[in-house]
């Protein structure tokens, strides 16, 4: 009997996946309990669909990181903090300060995807995005006194 997952089955594949499997498994365990459903060919048209719309725009968040790398590579971004004695900054900036000042600028960031060493002083530091495996890109943060 074939069956479409609904869900990640551990030993017989991931949701989305068409498999062969005995028709009591199917019937008592899979339909049952919510995991799979009966494949039929109208089900089997929607998951493809589904799929296909998935891959659209899984390439065009990719594109929007390989895009949004290219403006960001080898940029200086300045960011005025308070300080006081010898440069020393009241607090610290953060990933979250960072990506707030991106976002100003008209770059959509998350701080989840940005990575920096502590900064605590006045000075200028490189500031590391990884957006998706193979693509990542470094600028230069520029730190000020208010």
């Amino acid at each position: 009997m074939q069956v479409i997952l609904l869900q990640d089955v551990r030993g017989s594949g991931v949701k989305g996946d068409i498999i062969d499997v005995k028709a009591g498994y199917a019937r008592n365990y899979l339909i049952r309990k919510g995991l799979a459903v009966e494949a039929t060919k109208s089900k089997i048209e929607q998951i493809k669909r589904e799929k296909a719309k998935e891959e659209a725009k899984h390439q065009k968040t990719l594109e929007e990181y390989k895009r949004l790398a290219q403006e960001l590579k080898g940029q200086t971004f300045i960011m005025r903090a308070k300080t006081g004695d010898q440069g020393r900054l009241f607090g610290a900036v953060t990933t979250q300060d960072v990506a707030k000042l991106l976002n100003s600028r008209g770059y959509s960031v998350d701080k989840k995807k940005l990575e920096t060493e502590p900064i605590h002083h006045v000075g200028t530091y490189t500031v590391h995005c990884h957006f998706y495996q193979d693509i990542h890109t470094e600028f230069a943060l520029q730190v000020l006194p208010e």
